[in-house]
């Protein structure tokens, strides 16, 4: 339905006149009749009322064009904005005759057969022409605004915006077509078109669209930089999924950002999008699964509103899945080597972070962090992994290339007390674990390559003796310590 929707777009939207509406002449009469039926319509323009754009109210057909430039906002009724335009900065001497944009607008719903059923849709086209130079580096924001009736009430306000020292396009061609669903059990689904021409380069915009009927959506794209791009938005409510489709008909590197607000809310960055791509996300407290058609040489950075941390795949693959549990405990599947996962609490100076990369299959991490703690990782060879935690006193970090299947830490940082390791006898080929509480009680690991089978030391007293059981193997420098109230120990 995407190419089908895209293609008729496209080609009405081609068709459409230069800021105004179209005309149709007819010949059908003869010369006299016609100089008659002239004479006896310019005898009734004469008797007409003169009436003025005032004398509308701005929603009176139940459209109306809303227009905010630079903190000046204004409704303008829709006949008006068609053929006369709008004063967007109340100036009088800018644009053409004071007007400073000219809109075309077209709202028309029609049904569609599709996998055999017939579905209703609504289609919106606005075409926003700029008119003058005075406003074009302005910080701008238009929308069409209104409802339609059709079984059930159905609001709507579609529009774009463009911020402060980006240039307002010339023109910009935006449709929006909604498929409600009005009679059947499904989420709405969007498909947005929008086609801005600027007069240098390419430049940012953002897309807003807001409709409800039995449900309330609103969403937001930023076009970083604006390009011609189809995107079909699928929002699945009731199982929290969200499926998107994109296609861009230009070939520069663009990154876009959705916001979207119903029973859910979320936002999603994706960074360096091919011409064409479509996947879908799941996702709840606990769950994450993303699965796509293709792999793409992509980044992607999820928020979900609710939860304290983003996640950020960089290549995306076919599939990715992760299950959270709060004792500490993380399932992820990935079936590309070259996919890097993260998951952190800010994107910039995180002190929650992880990340994972160079794992084909599934691993399970496992944590339990305080005096007594552990930490575990079972998956498959080669894998990379990269740890920071920093809550309050609590601070830990890692980073390993995991060659073993196996990776059990766990310790008593008591006195007496103990650090238990151990991978099966399968090297480590680089291993860094720092862990401390309060900067009294810590354990340091760093080692090129270690293996070991179930090592552990222990220590009765303060000032310990360390007392070493099963085996621990190291290839160049390592460092072992301890820390107990406060002073650090090597163990080698």
């Amino acid at each position: 339905m995407l190419k089908k929707i895209c293609v008729a777009l496209i080609a009405f939207l081609m068709l459409l006149p230069v800021g105004g509406i179209g005309i149709f002449k007819a010949n059908s009469i003869g010369e006299k009749e016609r100089e008659a039926k002239v004479n006896e319509i310019e005898e009734s323009i004469i008797k007409l009322p003169e009436i003025k754009w005032s004398d509308w109210d701005y929603s009176q057909i139940g459209l109306h064009i809303h227009t905010d430039y630079n903190g000046i906002e204004k409704d303008t009724p829709i006949l008006q904005s068609i053929f006369e335009g709008i004063d967007v900065d109340n100036n009088p001497s800018t644009g053409q005759n004071g007007n400073d944009i000219k809109v075309f607008v077209m709202v028309f719903p029609y049904a569609e057969k599709v996998n055999g059923n017939w579905v209703f849709l609504i289609s919106f086209i606005v075409n926003v022409i700029r008119l003058g130079e005075e406003i074009k580096n302005g910080e701008f924001e238009i929308s069409l605004g209104g409802s339609v009736f059709f079984n059930v009430q159905h609001k709507f306000r579609i529009g774009y915006y463009s911020p402060n020292n980006e240039e307002i396009p010339r023109e910009v061609r935006e449709s929006i077509t909604i498929v409600p669903y009005i009679f059947y059990e499904k989420d709405p689904e969007f498909y947005i078109y929008v086609e801005p021409i600027f007069d240098e380069g390419n430049q940012n915009l953002s897309v807003i669209l807001e409709y409800s009927n039995l449900g309330s959506h609103k969403l937001m794209i930023d076009y970083y930089p604006a390009v011609k791009t189809m995107v079909k938005v699928s929002p699945n409510v009731g199982i929290n999924k969200f499926n998107i489709a994109i296609e861009r008909f230009a070939s520069i590197e663009q990154t876009i950002r959705m916001r979207y607000e119903g029973n859910m809310a979320i936002n999603l960055t994706m960074e360096d999008i091919p011409q064409a791509m479509n996947f879908s996300l799941n996702f709840s407290e606990n769950y994450f699964e993303y699965e796509a058609s293709d792999e793409f040489n992509t980044t992607l950075i999820i928020e979900v509103f609710g939860l304290d941390y983003f996640m950020l795949i960089k290549y995306l693959p076919r599939h990715l899945k992760a299950q959270f549990e709060e004792e500490g405990y993380l399932y992820i599947y990935v079936n590309q080597r070259k996919t890097k996962f993260i998951i952190s609490n800010d994107l910039e100076n995180p002190t929650t972070y992880f990340s994972i990369t160079n794992l084909t299959g599934e691993a399970i991490i496992q944590w339990g962090i305080g005096k007594e703690g552990y930490f575990k990782i079972d998956g498959l060879k080669g894998m990379k992994m990269e740890t920071k935690l920093q809550i309050g006193s609590i601070y830990l970090k890692t980073y390993s290339i995991v060659n073993a299947e196996h990776l059990d830490i766990n310790w008593n940082l008591s006195i007496p007390g103990n650090v238990f390791v151990d991978t099966n006898m399968e090297w480590l080929s680089f291993y860094s674990f720092n862990f401390s509480i309060d900067d009294a009680f810590g354990i340091l690991i760093e080692a090129n390559s270690l293996k070991a089978e179930d090592f552990m030391t222990e220590w009765e007293t303060e000032f310990p003796f360390f007392n070493k059981s099963g085996e621990i193997q190291f290839i160049g420098n390592i460092t072992f310590a301890i820390m107990l109230n406060g002073t650090w120990y090597y163990v080698f």
